[in-house]
């Protein structure tokens, strides 16, 4: 299997409950909870299916990955509200992404679905069910999978334009590299926010950027630099605009460059 894409955006919790008693048999994947409507993602590319019909599941998805292996997004939203309305149905734009269809390829970290609390897990916690099936046989433990799996920061087709404001704390901050560790990420087009897990990233900090809020800079410095910024100090780091990647979307090193840098105080 390759190393997967998590398949959520944002914040999620989750421990190893596979195998775990349930009332129709052992737990055959991981519950991972997070907001109602959190983004889904596609763990890896692939072909993907809607399916309807299970009153256990409510509304589900299959992911076909391009390596042979099958995953099932299982609980999907089905609400039309920020509460259990259980007014919508199993369709684009309320369980499935918008403008998917049944049958389409999907790249790895693509939105496909809406992270909800249909079908037996009414009324509970919003989660997605996430289940990986090697070679399209039995399931089998997620977990691992899931430590390892690329965490990203921001969804968008690839190929546009974006521009991302990352909010966290500073790890570390020496000449042109900054390390923060993200709470939040908001990007363009369309302001859409999600809160995250803390993972720390690497932003490249050219001479061309501004670096905001903090002292004066010292004698022989024209304008202040990331090296002014202390541990554990709280910064917004806009990104100039670029093009969406999956190294981007992921913050891989050398893969996200800022305009500012912001001091919050």
């Amino acid at each position: 299997m390759p190393r997967l894409v998590f398949p959520i955006l944002g914040e999620a919790t989750w421990t190893d409950d596979f195998g775990d008693a349930r009332g129709q048999g052992s737990h055959e994947g991981n519950d991972l909870l997070a907001p109602r409507r959190a983004l889904a993602l596609a763990a890896e590319a692939g072909r993907v299916k809607f399916w309807t019909t299970s009153a256990r599941a409510g509304c589900m998805l299959y992911l076909e990955g391009a390596s042979g292996t099958e995953y099932l997004y299982i609980h999907l939203n089905n609400d039309l509200t920020d509460e259990n309305d259980n007014h919508g149905r199993c369709v684009p734009g309320v369980s499935y992404a918008e403008g998917l269809a049944s049958g389409d390829k999907v790249a790895a970290g693509e939105p496909i679905a809406f992270v909800g609390d249909s079908g037996d897990a009414d009324g509970g916690s919003p989660h997605l069910h996430f289940e990986v099936h090697p070679s399209g046989g039995g399931a089998t433990n997620p977990f691992p999978h899931l430590k390892r799996a690329s965490r990203l920061l921001f969804a968008a087709a690839r190929g546009t334009t974006f521009t991302a404001a990352l909010t966290g704390k500073v790890v570390a901050a020496l000449g042109e590299d900054l390390q923060v560790a993200v709470e939040q990420v908001r990007w363009w087009p369309g302001g859409r926010k999600s809160k995250q897990p803390g993972q720390r990233l690497s932003v490249s900090v050219p001479e061309t950027a501004s670096v905001e809020g903090v002292a004066a800079a010292p004698g022989g410095l024209q304008y202040p630099t990331i090296d002014l910024l202390l541990r554990g100090s709280t910064v917004t780091v806009w990104t100039a605009p670029a093009k969406v990647t999956l190294a981007a979307q992921a913050g891989d090193k050398g893969a996200l460059f800022a305009a500012r840098v912001v001091l919050k105080h």
